[in-house]
């Protein structure tokens, strides 16, 4: 096994067993609008989630922004527009 792959491997393997229980709540949708991207992601003593998804045009974007707020009212929503 090369080097890189081996780094990798042991990345891999603390983050599987990092220990989460002591991680507070955080739950949010990051929207970047330049990169016409969505964040949606969850971590605390349960673990952690993440989903991205890129593309498509700011119509789009914006019509999966509402989708998924209003599938998850409790998280925080964070727009991001760097131009």
């Amino acid at each position: 096994m090369n080097k890189t792959r081996l780094h990798k491997e042991l990345l891999k393997q603390q983050l599987m067993n990092y220990d989460y229980s002591n991680t507070p709540v955080d739950k949010s949708i990051l929207v970047e609008l330049d990169y016409k991207q969505i964040t949606v992601s969850t971590e605390g003593p349960s673990g952690f989630t993440h989903l991205r998804a890129s593309g498509g045009s700011i119509e789009n974007l914006v019509e999966l922004m509402n989708k998924r707020a209003a599938e998850n009212p409790d998280y925080d929503l964070i727009i991001v527009d760097k131009a």
